[in-house]
């Protein structure tokens, strides 16, 4: 009769056991480690996240950038978050940037050294086992680089399908819009051209059911040396439109290289000008930091 009480209580007993990682987040009072979203990719920007929920399937996703602001590394900040730090899938399309120099930039900024210092340089045998730690982690990581030069829309649609039906990729970035064509006989004006790419853009999104993140240059006399923050009034009518959510990157960091306020050195701006059909601006922080050239949170 004991035994069988016994066997009862053992089998009805529940234990709960303390996560490490819910217990460091309570006393930091942070999210170390993946964001958890309910609908959405984490961007690995927690402040970003909690204003778009994460990049949805089959939305599309636009990042206008001025020129000299840190388009590229932005695209690898959030490509390293994805891919190599919470092990999703990613493909890269750069008709700008060569796949070898988007590796030799995520190897550099993982590692904080240059490549020739890692391939030549004198590391002692503690550091050596650091960075191959660093770059095997890089290696494993599902990435697709494609860095076909005036890379067609169709060719595009072609190779992400293609992407989605044999890795089932979780995230397509795109860098950038201005340097994809349409086909060769189109005799339509570029901005129409433009339009049409950005269409089958969102219909690949929609047809694959997954995210994609294009990143744009903004047009016009918006350039680095003008200190004016952009807003979604300087994007091509036909971006706004298609676009699900639209960001636009600030630096305002680099209009006051002479302020001694500590906390405004390096500090980048988020305009988040549409999501969740809301067209109000959210302006989000970021950090850049200089040195590895990478965005992180503030």
């Amino acid at each position: 009769m004991n035994e069988n009480t016994l066997e009862i209580t053992e089998r009805s007993e529940v234990f709960e056991f303390a996560s490490l990682r819910q217990k460091v987040n309570q006393a930091l009072q942070q999210n170390f480690g993946e964001n958890q979203i309910s609908n959405g990719l984490s961007s690995g920007f927690r402040d970003i996240d909690q204003v778009i929920s994460g990049f949805k399937k089959g939305q599309l996703t636009t990042i206008a950038v001025k020129p000299g602001m840190g388009k590229t590394a932005l695209m690898l900040s959030i490509a390293n978050n994805i891919a190599i730090k919470n092990n999703h899938s990613v493909a890269i399309f750069s008709p700008e940037r060569s796949s070898t120099k988007i590796t030799n930039r995520l190897i550099e900024s993982e590692t904080g050294m240059s490549l020739d210092k890692l391939i030549n340089g004198k590391l002692k045998a503690s550091e050596k086992d650091h960075m191959y730690t660093l770059v095997s982690h890089i290696a494993r990581a599902n990435m697709f680089l494609d860095d076909t030069p005036n890379l067609s829309a169709y060719e595009l649609h072609q190779k992400t399908r293609q992407l989605k039906n044999m890795h089932n990729i979780d995230l397509v970035i795109i860098d950038y819009l201005e340097l994809l064509s349409t086909s060769v006989n189109d005799n339509d004006s570029r901005e129409e051209q433009l339009s049409k790419i950005v269409h089958t853009i969102k219909d690949i999104a929609r047809e694959l059911n997954i995210p994609i993140v294009l990143f744009s240059q903004i047009p016009g006399l918006y350039s680095q040396s003008t200190s004016k923050r952009p807003s979604m009034k300087n994007l091509p009518v036909f971006l706004t439109e298609l676009s699900d959510v639209i960001m636009l990157l600030h630096r305002s960091d680099l209009y006051n290289r002479n302020s001694s306020e500590k906390d405004n050195k390096n500090l980048v701006e988020v305009v988040i000008g549409k999501y969740e059909n809301q067209t109000n601006e959210n302006i989000v922080p970021l950090r850049y930091i200089e040195s590895l050239a990478k965005f992180t949170d503030k």
